[in-house]
């Protein structure tokens, strides 16, 4: 070939190769800024918060699939049934929380890993009184509402069927809201949905009708991004193979039916009254009898206080009593004195033997041996390793038992005792909490001891006694309420608390030291002692008279409750906090008392009063964690925030509820409830301060006040 022909040859390889460069790249660029459009339906899958910032079991999960995949997305609004019509017909690409079934996957694409699994719950009217949780075939001859062509709709067919019932079946083609609304409105008796959308508080679970894998689906014009959605998937379960769980933890968990409690388990509680727990004394950071009140304290403490207030339709209240070791404890348990014990870490089997079940694990915590410092490079090659352990303290036996059956188990009175067993040679270790160290640390360096970890965790649970079914009930969907962060926050909170303990530790330590420097400190106390005497009574009568002042200031006399001038500061603080950036989530109340004047001219100001105190009490009960204030003769303000805020539409509803009751019952007048209230939600977007809230407030107290009064002029 000559070198033209050569040179030609070249030039059009090079061109060709340049050609195919250039499509690959612009075939990758396009793959890299692929945008897919995806349905946005608001549910706890696609939440939208009031500054419009997305979240949600969907969304998390979709912006995973973006970070494998490099996907765009656009979000399309709608009810789920609209989207999933579009996703026939192609007007969107993909949609989330989609159940297989073969005539849909004739129409759509399904990856094979579904994006987890979803049961499906009939919910009623909390109200209800016709449909029985323990009696299904209450449910014959309701109508019962089902999304038209859902999978639950054929879930939901099949058990009416098998169970002989007889049911009106509704189907329903607006958005899960709008046909829980036909519900409470009462056009329909029940409504079967997934237990996602049980978040309402005026709903109750009666049964669970089945469940399935749900997934994203994708439409059959964009076959493209199947193979990426399936790559993208697995990849994210090589990644975490629980990602999905975590996910239901976060977004669905408690936010459906565990978050109720059955009418027999209402019953159970309403009969029984609080559930006593026994638990270990002097253990913290879990749990201990406070020294100066007798209640109650440690991580044990807040996550019962947690557990109180965490159920949608019940409150429960608990009692506590401290034993001095977890053997007592376990042995009132069987002897019918306390309901649950705490701390337990046993086997099914050892549960079966002694005759209790435990819960769900509540706490869990690393485990140390405390081994003497010569021992920490040597230790784990013992062949013989005795164990000190707390004698009553059949946990830490059990621990060793299962984890470390080789070891042999020595007791001792307590655990100084168990380490200075170890200081002597006596036991090669003790175990201890990661979370209860702190409190021996300070023992340990003067007894030249270490730790070291044993790579085992220990976990804590409630012990409740056999047969004991519906305390087991309530028990197990309580434990699975408290997120993990609760739990460890106040495991970190009591374990550095504990540490304070360990002060005369250290004045043993250094026992010459601390005498000399409190022999100098006599000296001074000596030398001065006269004129404390002489100041501390002058100082008393001050420090009474300011406490005195600044209840005068600060407080209502006749109610106790905090006067007007401390609302308005009260008010500036949280003005202050949105000046500096904070959106806080808080509510006015302002409240008006009808009919003081009509009590206080036909049966005098005493009766006047009496009936200030017992509204200013029933304002105070119902909003019992919000700050309420007197501000004037008759009126009366909340400033709602925290829990009370979140559910502030309940409280309300219970407000007018509780006050009709109140007043059809009493017979003298100054015990009737008759109070108008206007509530005003603090809006960034038309408030320009927290006065423009307080004054929509009281302008809607005022049109409340004209209904109640059937009058236009109440002022």
């Amino acid at each position: 070939m000559s070198k033209t022909g050569l040179r030609k040859t070249l030039s059009l390889f090079l061109s060709i190769l340049l050609t195919v460069t250039f499509v690959m790249s612009s075939a990758f660029a396009d793959d890299e800024d692929k945008t897919v459009r995806v349905g946005w339906f608001e549910s706890p899958f696609n939440i939208t918060d009031d500054q419009g910032r997305r979240s949600g079991y969907s969304y998390e999960y979709q912006r995973k699939i973006a970070a494998y995949t490099g996907w765009n997305y656009e979000y399309v609004e709608g009810s789920w049934i609209e989207l999933f019509h579009m996703l026939e017909c192609g007007e969107i690409d993909m949609l989330s929380d989609v159940s297989y079934t073969p005539e849909r996957a004739e129409e759509i694409l399904y990856p094979s890993i579904p994006m987890g699994q979803e049961d499906y719950y009939i919910y009623i009217p909390a109200s209800s009184s016709e449909i029985k949780y323990n009696d299904l075939s209450t449910l014959s001859g309701k109508y019962i509402g089902v999304t038209k062509g859902s999978v639950q709709e054929g879930i939901f067919r099949n058990w009416a069927e098998e169970r002989g019932l007889d049911i009106n079946v509704v189907e329903l083609e607006g958005s899960e809201d709008e046909s829980l609304d036909k519900m409470l409105s009462g056009e329909l008796d029940a409504f079967v949905t997934l237990d996602s959308y049980g978040n309402y508080h005026s709903l109750t679970p009666v049964a669970m009708v089945g469940s399935s894998d749900f997934y994203f689906a994708v439409s059959k014009d964009r076959p493209d991004l199947l193979s990426d959605l399936e790559s993208a998937l697995f990849s994210i379960q090589e990644e975490d193979k629980y990602y999905a769980e975590h996910l239901y933890d976060t977004y669905l968990n408690n936010s459906g039916t565990e978050s109720f409690l059955s009418n027999t388990e209402l019953d159970w509680l309403e009969e029984h009254g609080p559930i006593r727990i026994g638990y270990q004394d002097n253990y913290l950071a879990f749990c201990a009898k406070d020294p100066e009140t007798g209640e109650l304290t440690g991580a044990l403490k807040d996550y019962l206080e947690y557990l109180s207030t965490c159920l949608s339709n019940a409150e429960v209240e608990f009692e506590a009593v401290s034993y001095p070791t977890a053997a007592a404890a376990m042995s009132a348990l069987l002897d019918g004195e306390i309901d649950l014990m705490f701390p337990a870490n046993f086997t099914d089997y050892y549960g079966e033997l002694q005759g209790f079940v435990v819960s769900q694990p509540l706490m869990r915590t690393g485990m140390l041996a405390v081994v003497r410092e010569s021992d920490q490079q040597s230790f784990s090659k013992k062949d013989d390793i005795i164990v000190a352990i707390n004698a009553g303290n059949p946990n830490y036996e059990l621990f060793v038992e299962n984890n470390f059956p080789d070891w042999t188990p020595e007791h001792y009175l307590d655990t100084p005792a168990c380490l200075q067993a170890v200081a002597n040679g006596e036991a090669d270790c003790i175990l201890i909490s990661n979370y209860r160290y702190n409190n021996i640390s300070d023992l340990c360096k003067s007894l030249k001891l270490t730790t070291l970890s044993t790579g085992v965790d220990l976990d804590y649970c409630f012990a409740i006694k056999e047969g004991n079914t519906t305390l087991y009930s309530i028990m197990g969907k309580l434990t699975t309420m408290v997120p993990d962060s609760v739990t460890n926050a106040s495991l970190n909170y009591y374990s550095t608390e504990d540490a304070k303990v360990t002060f005369w530790d250290y004045i043993k330590e250094y026992f010459t030291v601390v005498m000399t420097v409190l022999a100098v400190i006599l000296v001074i106390i000596v030398l001065l002692l006269a004129n404390t005497l002489r100041l501390e009574h002058k100082a008393t009568e001050e420090e009474q008279h300011s406490k005195d002042l600044s209840k005068r200031v600060n407080y209502d006399a006749l109610t106790s409750v905090r006067n007007k001038g401390a609302f308005t500061e009260y008010l500036s603080s949280i003005k202050q906090r949105i000046e500096s950036g904070e959106e806080p989530d808080v509510a006015v109340c302002i409240f008006d008392c009808n009919d003081l004047k009509f009590i206080n001219d036909k049966y005098g100001h005493t009766r006047g009063d009496e009936y200030i105190k017992n509204s200013c009490h029933f304002i105070c009960t119902t909003f019992r964690h919000s700050a309420v204030f007197r501000i004037g003769g008759d009126e009366f303000a909340a400033v709602v925030m925290n829990n009370d805020f979140l559910i502030r539409d309940e409280l309300i509803s219970k407000f007018t509820e509780q006050q009709e009751a109140i007043s059809r019952e009493a017979e003298e007048p100054w015990n009737k409830i008759k109070i108008a209230m206007g509530i005003a939600v603090y809006d960034k977007e038309t408030d320009t301060s927290l006065d423009d809230t307080v004054s929509r407030a009281d302008a809607l107290m005022y049109e409340n006040k004209k209904i109640l009064k059937g009058t236009d002029d109440v002022r």
